[in-house]
Parts: structure tokens; sequence; C-alpha cells
């Protein structure tokens, strides 16, 4: 078996890899996203334009009138109490299992569970704050709080013998660990979108290293001739490389079906972007938290992983009260691009909780890449396919949006539909989606006269008789004037008054709400 030191250097290796492999593919990603779309012309420009009519929809979609924002606050609510009702589930199980395998405790009373399983339930509030995209810095403030309140709870319920100081160290070491390696693969928007789809790989590339070399360290007494041959030739620490490095060779199939694998289940929707990050990360937690218990009790320890289990059987059983009503609404997002910071606040805050009961499309770009990459985009990308997503002709346009996933997730939530265009052809791609959608968010923050494919976009809104609403977003930097003359220079009469101008200068929850309750305002 393998010393508890090799199987946590095993853990923080894999993260830190596969932390530092997701800068760089994240890095590489934006590159070929930005030398796609700035490649010059299409091949076919000319007949995508011109064929930008027949890539259209006649009819306005379909909105259910029963998805309201009232119903979408009540979609926010069931999942945020079903990730905190399987994390306490999961907490629970871990601290019987625990008492009874790791503490040897056969007498433990009800209350000792539930006083444990409360402080290991502490990941709850980090499936929060995946669910709510809350900034890390938040999510580490709220899990101070929370150990602060089951330090309250253990004193309470502690003996004279246990001091403030000796709780306060155990409550920090049960977080300490698991918080730091979530961190790594997660703090940085730009890495959680790639990172947690790497650190399968990783482990499995770390593995084989650690263990070849654990090999190796029980022959060091008596290397076999080919080592030692090895050693001759090329040298001592050339050799040692080759070892560390060697299996991964061997590794290299193994590593690139799963993560085939996990493209080809995402696309069949066994789970969701949220799921994988949250399963994810709880797995990380449990296996950290049981991995001191190794040089007490062994393997038995481990045991601690299988409530893990709770979360992919519930999250299954939980699928038929998580699911939206039919009907929903789709939204098109536009936005001034590079004002990524900007963005992506408006995408945590309003986007991530319109997607509880809606769908939504929207042009791809490189300002959202961190929060609308899933893993069938990395395993394109990585595949060396990214090319083949991008649009060059009519045929390719319409058998995109014919593609577009309507269905929501496991978890109730719908996913980001996107067009890869060219510079010469998103603005059909533009016409077609305005097409299929029937309320748009327009972000004209820091909008000028020079942003012309801004106005291109307003005048293709203005023309449109179908949307039920135009919700535009501006701000003290915003030309106001030169967008609304666009607009009226383009206004179609049946469309009249449904542009809806919202002062946005700061984009904070209340805010969020608003822009919420403007999109749904137009349901009935």
């Amino acid at each position: 078996m393998l010393p508890s030191g090799a199987v946590f250097f095993i853990l923080i290796t894999a993260v830190v890899l596969a932390a530092a492999l997701a800068w760089l593919v994240a890095a590489l990603y934006q590159r070929r996203m930005l030398a796609l779309m700035r490649g010059g012309a299409a091949p076919e420009q000319t007949a995508i334009m011109d064929a930008a009519p027949q890539a259209q929809v006649a009819q306005a979609p379909a909105w259910n009138s029963a998805v309201t924002f009232a119903s979408n606050q009540r979609a926010s609510t069931r999942l945020m109490l079903s990730l905190g009702g399987i994390s306490l589930l999961i907490a629970l199980s871990q601290a019987w299992l625990a008492l009874l395998f790791v503490y040897n405790d056969r007498d433990f009373s009800l209350n000792r569970i539930l006083v444990l399983g409360a402080v290991y339930a502490w990941p709850m509030v980090l499936a929060w704050g995946l669910a709510r995209r809350w900034s890390w810095l938040r999510i580490l403030g709220n899990i101070a709080l929370y150990m602060l309140l089951m330090l309250a709870v253990v004193m309470l319920r502690s003996t004279a013998a246990q001091t403030l100081l000796s709780v306060s160290g155990w409550l920090f070491s049960q977080a300490i660990i698991p918080v730091s390696i979530t961190l790594l693969i997660g703090a940085s928007g730009r890495i959680r979108a790639v990172a947690p789809y790497l650190l399968p790989p990783t482990l499995l590339l770390t593995a084989s290293s650690v263990l070849t070399l654990q090999v190796m360290a029980q022959r060091v007494q008596d290397p076999t001739s080919w080592v030692i041959s090895l050693a001759n030739i090329f040298g001592a620490y050339p050799t040692l490389l080759l070892f560390v490095l060697g299996p991964w060779l061997i590794m290299a199939w193994p590593v690139v079906q799963l993560g085939k694998w996990l493209a080809r289940a995402y696309r069949a929707k066994f789970f969701s972007d949220l799921n994988y990050l949250i399963a994810v990360y709880w797995l990380l937690i449990l296996f950290a938290s049981a991995l001191p218990g190794m040089e007490g009790v062994g393997p038995w320890t481990f045991v601690q992983l299988l409530p893990w289990l709770w979360l992919p059987l519930l999250l299954l059983a939980l699928r038929d009260q998580l699911k939206p009503p039919a009907g929903p609404p789709t939204l098109l997002v536009l936005r001034v691009f590079q004002r990524d910071a900007q963005v992506e606040l408006l995408f945590d805050q309003v986007i991530e909780r319109w997607r509880l009961t809606g769908n939504t499309v929207l042009i791809a770009g490189t300002d959202l890449l961190s929060r609308t990459l899933d893993p069938d985009d990395l395993f394109v990308y990585l595949n060396g396919a990214l090319s083949e997503r991008f649009i060059a002709n009519p045929a390719q346009l319409t058998e995109r949006i014919a593609s577009f996933d309507w269905q929501p997730d496991p978890d109730g939530r719908y996913r980001i539909n996107e067009c890869y265009c060219f510079d010469s052809t998103w603005q059909s791609a533009v016409h077609a989606l305005v097409e299929h959608s029937a309320v748009v968010l327009m972000d004209l923050r820091g909008f000028r006269p020079e942003n012309k494919g801004c106005r291109f976009e307003l005048g293709v809104l203005a023309a449109a008789s179908h949307l039920r609403r135009v919700v535009v977003l501006y701000d003290q930097a915003t030309d106001r004037a030169v967008a609304e003359s666009d607009i009226k220079a383009n206004i179609n009469p049946v469309a009249a008054g449904r542009i809806h101008w919202l002062p946005a200068d700061r984009m904070d929850s209340a805010m969020a709400g608003r822009t919420l309750a403007a999109l749904f305002s137009t349901a009935n």
C-alpha cells in the first residue's frame, strides 16, 4: 500500500499540474479563437450574407406564460435547497462512517453525529457559491462565517477538557487543506472552466509516475541490469526523469479516452457543468479529509468517500423536481466587446439566474470564455478541431442553430448556445439568433459611436417585430444619443415601445434583480 505521504503528493501534484495546464490551455484557446475570428474573410462570405434570410425563422419562439420572474426565483430556491440537502446528507454519512471506522467509537450518540455532520457540511457553502457564481472572496468569507458558527456549536457541546484554542485548531484543520486544494483549481475564473476537467487526467498521470517510482524504490538495493544500463548510458537524473515521464506514454491512450468520455457524457446530459464542479470539489474534500486517517486505520479511512455517491444518486432522483416548466423563453445576449470583467459580472449575476428557466444564445467571444467553455468545447479544441465550429457558409449556420441544445440539464438549468463566427459572418448569425429569440439583453455600458458592431445590432433589433422586449443596459459612459438615433433610423412601428432602457452603473444583486424582472416582465 502506498504511504499517506505518497498519496498526498499525488493529490497535490495533480491539482497543481491541472491548474498550470489550465492556465496554458485557456490562454492558447483564447489565442486560437482570436486568430480564427480575425482570420480575414471567411471562405463563403458573400454566399452567407446573401443567404441570411434563409437562415432565419419566421415565427416568434413560444413562451409559456407560466415562466415568470417569480417562477425563476422559485427555481433558484429549489436548486439551493437541493444542494444544501445533498451536502448535509453527505456530511452526516461521512460523520457516521468516520466515527465508526476512523475514530473507532462504537458508542457514539445521535447528537455527536449531528454535530460532526454539521462541521463536515461546510462544503454546502461552496456548492451554493458555485451555483450562484459568487466570487471566491465571498465564498471564503461565508465559509469562515460558517466555521465560526460551528465553533459556537461545538463549544456548547464540548467538555471542560476542550478549550477554545483546541476546538478552533481542529475546525481549522478540517477546512484548510480542502479549501486550499479547491482554490488552486477554481479561484480564478480563467481556469475554473478548464482545470476541473483536466484534473482526472492529471491524477492518472501523476499516479502512474508515483507508482513507478515506488516500484523502483523497492528495488534500489538490487536494481535490474537494464536499469543499470540506462543509468550508465544517460546518467542518473535523466534515467530518473525517464521513469517519471515514461509511464505517461503508457497512460496516454486511457487519458485521451477519458477526455472523450467526459465530452460524450456531457453532450448526453449525464451531468451539467455545475454538477461536475460540485462533484469534483466534494470528492477532493472527502479525499483530503480522509487522508490523515491512513496512518491510524489504513485503507479503512477511505470509506469516508462512499457518501460522495449520494451526489449523483440524489441529483438523478431530484431530476423531475428540478425540471423547469416547458416552453422556456429564449434570451439573446449582446454586448460591447473587450469589456471582459464587466460582462463576466453580468453573466454571473443575471445570466446564471436566467438559465434556471430560460435558454440563452449569443455570439461566442473570448470575453466569456471562462463562463461558457464546457468539456465538449475543451476537448474539441484539444483535438485540434475548433475551426470546424466556425460558421463559413449558409448550410453551417442553419446546421449550427439546428444543433442547439434546448433541453434542461439534470439540475434544471439550460445550457448556453453559441455561434462561432468569423469577423465577416457574425452579422448573418445575429440575424438568425434574433429570429430565434423572444427577448434580448443588450449591454451597452461603455458604448461609443466607434462600436460599429453594436450599432449594426441595434438596427437589427429595432427592425425585428416579433421580440417581446429588448432590455438595454447603459451607464454614464454610454453614448445613448447615438444608440437611440440608430434605433430610430431602423425602428419597425410594430416594435415601438418594446425597447427598455435600464441604468446600470453598478451591477450588484439589486441591479441583477431589476434586470431579470425587466426581462421576464413580457411573459404575460
